[in-house]
Order: structure tokens, then C-alpha cells, then sequence
């Protein structure tokens, strides 16, 4: 399916798959968490922070540069490359998020919090399966004219234990964005702005987790689950 999509769209699931560390902070849990394994995944949300912000200002600013002014294709070169690496990062969160949720149970009062969390970033999860195997935050054609992106949108209803393959796959959305287009990459960094604030919201959650219950002795053993 191919999309005519509209800026607001820009990374949105970004945002929104990382909400789901929010769900691992409120879920009980079944033991303590692995503070190795928390410590690195916020490592990692804050590694993918600082791509949403390079992401913001590359489109917000692409010619801000000091000299002569980078090409079309230079600059192509430029966004894909953090592209590659928010890839590689949000992929790389899916599978800690994976990790937390396995110190986690389901709360009585709330059991589709953690239905919901398991049905997506479960291994044998449809949904975790198709987005490790399709998910790609984007790509800029050599002319520098469109963004191509490959995205496995979160979804908030979900109820069964696991998102089939097929459900996954009916889920896929391919967005394309005309840079050409007047105010397109203004609004597109306008877009990761908001993307990057909710995500900072996370990781000062999950700061204030590690500070509030992990002691430098908890990170002691990092190879130990």
C-alpha cells in the first residue's frame, strides 16, 4: 500500500513505539528489573534522541553549513546515514524492550497494559517479526527530491497475546514525502521536533527510574539475567 502522506506523519511511530518503555515502568513486575539491561537500553533511547535531533535540524536547516553549499546528493548522503543508524537503534530498542518485558506481569486492575506490550514486541509477535525483517525510517533518493520510508505503525488496541504475521503485514505502510515541495522539509523538522520531545520525556523517565532504584553495584554484573 503507498501512502500520500502528510508531514505530521514524520517518525510519528518513532514516538510511539517508544511509549511502550512508559508500559514497562508501569507494569508490576515479576522480579526485579536487570539493571544492566535497563542501563543499556537507555544508552540506546538516548543514542536514537540525538538521530531525531540531527534528523530535525538536517531538515530544518540543510544549508547552514559554512562554504560552498553541499549537493543534492551530498546531502542525501547526510540524512541517510542517520537514517541507517535510527534504524539500527529503534530495532535494537524493540529487542530490549522485549528483554524488560520479560521481568513484567500483568496488572489485575489493568491487564491490557501488558497484553498490549507483549502482543508487540514478543519474538514470536507478527508485529516484532515484520518490523525487524521491513522497518526502515527512511530513505532520500540520490536527487535529494523524495523521502521513502517502510513503517510498522503500533497498534494502541491491540488485545490478543501475540499480532499475527499476517495482521503485521496488512499493517505496513510505505510513506513518501516530496522534499520539493514548498515548506515540506520545514514541516518534516517540525515534525521530528515534537517526535524528539516525546521521546525525551521517556528517557527522563527512565532516568529518574535508575536514579531513584539502581545503585552502581546493580550494574555489576552485566552478563548475568
Amino acid at each position: 500500500m503507498s501512502d500520500t502522506t502528510h508531514a505530521d506523519a514524520f517518525l510519528a511511530e518513532v514516538g510511539d513505539i517508544n511509549i511502550f518503555i512508559e508500559d514497562v515502568l508501569a507494569c508490576p513486575r515479576k522480579w526485579n528489573l536487570h539493571w544492566p539491561s535497563f542501563y543499556l537500553m537507555y544508552v540506546e533511547v538516548d543514542r536514537l534522541l540525538g538521530s531525531v535531533a540531527r534528523l530535525r535540524d538536517h531538515f530544518a536547516s540543510p544549508f547552514a553549513a559554512v562554504g560552498e553549499p553541499p549537493t543534492p546528493n551530498e546531502l542525501a548522503e547526510d540524512a541517510n546515514a542517520v537514517f541507517t543508524q535510527l534504524t539500527m537503534q529503534q530495532k535494537t530498542i524493540v529487542r530490549w524492550l522485549f528483554q524488560m518485558a520479560r521481568y513484567t506481569k500483568p496488572d489485575e486492575a489493568d491487564p491490557g497494559l501488558h497484553r498490549r506490550l507483549e502482543a508487540h514486541v514478543h519474538p514470536k509477535s507478527g508485529w516484532h517479526q515484520v518490523f525487524m525483517d521491513e522497518y526502515r525510517s527512511g530513505v532520500v533518493s540520490a536527487d535529494g527530491k523524495t523521502l521513502m520510508r517502510t513503517v510498522l505503525p503500533v497498534d494502541p488496541g491491540a488485545v490478543c497475546e501475540r499480532i499475527d504475521h499476517i495482521s503485521a503485514g496488512c499493517m505496513i505502510r510505505h510513506q513518501q514525502f516530496d522534499l520539493g515541495e514548498h515548506g515540506m522539509p520545514e514541516a518534516l523538522a517540525l515534525a521530528a521536533g515534537r517526535v524528539a520531545s516525546r521521546i525525551g520525556k521517556v528517557a527522563s523517565a527512565m532516568q529518574a527510574h535508575l536514579v531513584g532504584n539502581c545503585t552502581i553495584r546493580d550494574l555489576m554484573h552485566p552478563s548475568s539475567y
